[in-house]
């Protein structure tokens, strides 16, 4: 099972880190396994990197995309295919923060997706991977 977040960065740090994501993956690795007593500090770097994502238009994209498809519903702002022909079963979760992707696929469903601009960061913690979104979508296309 693989969990991605999907950041929006902000412009400036965007430009300071799109050819060398390395850094901001390890930035947004350490505020993601923060301590308790470092949590203000967390916040206020977490703040300073991120712009929040349009959820009601993301929201209305993702449905308007999978509607039609047997294998997919909806509740709130939470998004499932269960695709058992594909042997997928994805989740993605809409927050104003960051989306939620939790897959059995390598390269879940959504991921291709999602309306992006490109300065939209993916990071899979557990794995150590990290990716520009636009970067991925141009090999999947």
């Amino acid at each position: 099972m693989r969990t991605f977040y999907l950041f929006k960065i902000k412009k400036p740090y965007y430009i300071l880190t799109k050819n060398n994501p390395y850094n901001l993956f390890k930035a947004l690795e350490s505020i993601y396994y923060s301590n308790d007593y470092e949590i203000t500090y967390s916040i206020n770097y977490f703040n300073q990197i991120k712009e929040n994502f349009n959820k009601e238009y993301i929201n209305n994209q993702i449905y308007e995309t999978y509607k039609n498809n047997y294998s997919y519903t909806k509740c709130n702002n939470i998004h499932i295919i269960s695709d058992y022909c594909k042997r997928e079963k994805t989740k993605l979760e809409i927050n104003k923060t960051y989306l939620l992707i939790k897959s059995t696929k390598q390269v879940p469903t959504f991921l291709k997706n999602i309306p992006y601009e490109e300065n939209v960061f993916v990071c899979d913690f557990k794995s150590k991977d990290y990716f520009w979104l636009n970067e991925i979508n141009k090999v999947l296309v």
